[in-house]
């Protein structure tokens, strides 16, 4: 079968996650990986815009798409544009959106949605479509009726062996490679070698898509997967790298008895980092230049209303091993519609008190799926999708909108260069890094860029969109 696999763009402004970061869809490399004997493309719509042109040229027999929350819109658009171009192409969405609200997939120009992960039902999904068998036996899936009624199949075991997973399809997206970055690495190759988390902070969805469960490649897998890359940079996308000293004690030393000669970023938990310092210096002796830490509050209460288990001490304690090591800290935070004009000043303090040159900062947004979202559904001030990238308020402020959004954006405003001087002196970042960073703070910190979107003074407000309240199929 011809398989078009599509990632659909939703860039609605100039801000945004993208300006300091834009990973490649590996996701849809893995799917692809799991059906090799199929011609396969993908088509990543962030960098690529011609969806007709490739339906024209291509003509798939198949399109499959995947979807974040602020994606669901430009997701449906695809589907319904693939059926437009011929009725006969099967259309599939999958994703974690997907697979916990599935409601907003049930659409007339939807066949099936495909909850949970790919790897343990595409393949099943694509035989029974090329073959015109049933559906009806393959676990995981929604799929559409012939009376247009859609069908839950019973779930599946969760049992997937990530060593036996094959290689990602980074060959799909080659001629892509240079879009692709992490902080001040481009072009960069994202990897995966562990999926799901066992924390439970109530904002986010990685651990319902997961069901809790969390699984990890072995050393010697994620050394094999390693040696294929002939890249300078790698980031590792896993929510918690450091998760296991074992393993990744193991694949650090490997990396070394090897010989291979990488540089490194990836997420981690603060707490992980505090536990074992000594594996932080190990990584950072074979390469490890940045990592993103969820630090996500500046006090003990914040901490533990979203549930997240640390505590500032630990915080504090992460940050001071990463600068002892020559890490750079990328700090993300988040920041709560309730909070007072003191609270953005307490935040900013401990900021330029700690160094911390790369930030992120989000608005507390209860994403669906969640439990923050299952908390909060009733104070939601909109049902539009493309409004909850977390940077826009979605529920009530207790400032003014507008006081909030210049607090918010004066969050970007560096006030001190000296920890950049350090990290140019110390070959840790060039000029040009700087100025690629100074950049994208000087767009951050614009407040009225954040006023458009805004579900209460944006020019989306009041618009109704499919979402939140599905229509039904016809």
């Amino acid at each position: 079968m011809r398989i078009l696999l599509v990632h659909p763009e939703c860039q609605s402004s100039l801000i945004g996650f993208r300006l300091a970061a834009m990973p490649e869809p590996l996701a849809l490399e893995m799917v692809a990986a799991s059906v090799p004997d199929h011609d396969l493309r993908i088509l990543d719509m962030r960098v690529e815009a011609d969806l007709a042109g490739t339906l024209e040229e291509f003509a798939p027999e198949m399109v499959v798409v995947t979807s974040l929350t602020t994606e669901v819109y430009a997701a449906q658009d695809v589907m319904r544009a693939a059926k437009e171009f011929s009725g006969e192409i099967f259309t599939v969405i999958g994703g974690i959106h997907a697979s916990l609200l599935p409601e907003d997939f049930f659409l007339p120009y939807v066949d099936v949605i495909s909850a949970g992960e790919a790897e343990l039902n595409f393949p099943q999904l694509v035989k029974a479509v090329e073959n015109h068998q049933p559906l009806k036996n393959i676990p995981d899936l929604i799929w559409r009726d012939s009376d247009g009624q859609f069908v839950r199949n019973d779930p599946g075991p969760m049992k997937l062996d990530m060593d036996k997973l094959p290689m990602p399809r980074r060959d799909l997206i080659e001629r892509n490679r240079d879009e692709y970055f992490w902080l001040f690495s481009k072009p960069d190759i994202s990897m995966a070698t562990g999926r799901g988390c066992p924390f439970r902070c109530n904002f986010c969805s990685v651990w319902q898509f997961y069901k809790g469960i969390t699984r990890q490649m072995s050393a010697r897998r994620v050394i094999d997967e390693i040696k294929t890359i002939d890249m300078d940079h790698i980031t590792f996308m896993d929510d918690n790298f450091l998760m296991n000293y074992r393993r990744e004690t193991a694949i650090a030393e490997m990396i070394v008895a090897e010989g291979i000669q990488k540089r490194y970023s990836m997420e981690c938990r603060t707490d992980s980092v505090v536990r074992h310092p000594d594996l932080v210096k190990k990584w950072a002796d074979i390469g490890l230049s940045s990592v993103l830490l969820g630090l996500e509050a500046v006090s003990d209460e914040g901490l533990k209303g979203i549930n997240k288990g640390t505590d500032l001490k630990t915080n504090d304690e992460a940050v001071r091993i990463m600068h002892d090591n020559g890490v750079i800290v990328w700090g993300a935070f988040i920041t709560d519609p309730d909070w007072e004009a003191d609270d953005f000043k307490r935040l900013r303090d401990y900021v330029d008190k700690m160094k911390i040159t790369q930030t992120q900062f989000t608005v507390l947004t209860p994403l669906p799926g969640t439990e923050l979202y299952r908390e909060r559904k009733n104070e939601l001030l909109t049902d539009d999708y493309t409004c909850f990238d977390a940077l826009h308020a979605v529920t009530r402020t207790r400032l003014p909108r507008e006081e909030f959004y210049k607090l918010y954006a004066g969050l970007y405003r560096q006030t001190s260069l000296e920890p950049y001087y350090e990290l140019v002196s110390s070959g840790r970042m060039t000029v040009e890094d700087c100025k690629r960073g100074k950049e994208m703070l000087d767009i951050m910190s614009q407040w009225e860029l954040y006023l458009d979107q805004d579900p209460v003074l944006g020019s989306n407000r009041g618009k109704k969109k499919v979402g939140l309240t599905a229509q039904p199929a016809e």
